[in-house]
């Protein structure tokens, strides 16, 4: 276990639980105590889950020599938002299971995942109220708040179009920001955020801003990785192959690929999900790896990585590097072995 998965237990252990009394809070302030929401809520926030979102926010007060306790309601805010938008991918995409158990809308119904992936958004900031702050950086945060659940929302509609799209080529540029929206703002909004919170130097926050979008990329990269190479805790391996998704292994892929190659991979993304068959994704498992696409993605995973920690505006905060560098370690993690083999 690495120093900083250390400290994130620690702080998990110390606030988790002040982290669901806040969202708790902010339930019965909102009247939806005892109802069919709030029963919904508790049923997804039971399934797990690491809680870095939550515990971010604290880690980067911790960084910058403030107390992680001031903010844990704002750590429950970006909590809130992190699960809300899986409540919905889980919809959007057509997945029965999240960590074992069935998602929301298997559960509930598609209407009932909607509802509860609205009111978590808007629960989010009577999280926030809690927080105490300057009038200023409250409202610079709740700004921030909805500048960057916009820029997910708009990253996730990004990956359905270019699920839709009729031409046959594959934009990476278009890949590149659509991963810049749906994933980096979801780590932009706890780092920065909280650096807005502690009154920290406009530079560390725009430069903590920058590195979230570094390591926003570097985690989809693994997650798309995993979801081929390792055990996501989805249904079945290749979940995103199936549904016709645009992968960082997807967009190696084609840059290399011939054109025999090229089509059988896109018959394999057009096809219904029900009709992919485990064969034609096994092909392209073993096509990634053997044709340099998951070399290259491993390879822009370390650039990334190198890119995150880049800014001179840590020099003057160490504590704040070795967390970029810690979390860097804890995305990589559960894909270690795959470049071990690889590299």
């Amino acid at each position: 276990m690495t120093t900083t998965e250390q400290a994130f237990r620690e702080l998990t252990k110390a606030h988790m639980g002040q982290v669901l009394s806040c969202i708790a809070e902010a339930v019965d302030a909102a009247g939806l105590t005892g109802s069919t929401l709030g029963q919904m809520l508790d049923y997804h926030m039971e399934t797990g889950g690491k809680r870095l979102r939550a515990m971010l926010p604290l880690a980067v007060a911790g960084a910058l020599g403030k107390e992680a306790k001031a903010l844990v309601g704002f750590g429950a805010a970006c909590e809130l938002i992190h699960n809300a938008t899986l409540v919905h991918d889980d919809l959007q995409d057509g997945d029965e299971v999240r960590r074992g158990q069935p998602t929301v809308w298997k559960k509930y119904g598609q209407a009932q995942a909607i509802n509860l992936g609205d009111a978590m958004l808007y629960l989010a900031p009577i999280c926030l109220e809690s927080v105490k702050a300057s009038p200023g950086a409250r409202q610079r945060v709740l700004a921030r708040v909805f500048r960057d659940v916009l820029k997910v929302i708009d990253g996730q509609e990004r990956e359905f179009a270019l699920q839709a799209r009729s031409s046959d080529d594959i934009d990476q540029e278009a890949y590149r920001r659509m991963v810049r929206g749906k994933t980096s703002g979801l780590f932009a909004l706890p780092m920065a955020g909280a650096a807005e919170l502690c009154e920290a130097p406009v530079e560390v926050v725009e430069a903590l801003e920058e590195a979230a979008g570094h390591l926003g990329v570097l985690f989809q990269i693994q997650d798309d990785i995993l979801d081929l190479y390792g055990e996501k805790g989805r249904d079945q391996a290749g979940s995103d192959l199936r549904e016709g998704k645009i992968s960082a292994l997807v967009v190696a892929f084609w840059q290399r690929a011939n054109d025999a190659d090229r089509r059988r991979l896109m018959q394999l993304l057009r096809a219904d999900r029900r009709a992919s068959s485990d064969a034609e994704v096994g092909w392209a498992i073993d096509a990634f790896r053997e044709q340099g696409a998951l070399s290259d993605c491993l390879a822009e995973i370390e650039t990334l990585r190198g890119q995150a920690l880049a800014s001179a505006a840590f020099s003057a905060y160490p504590d704040l590097r070795r967390l970029l560098e810690g979390m860097a370690q804890i995305f990589l993690a559960p894909i270690g072995d795959i470049m071990e083999s690889v590299g």
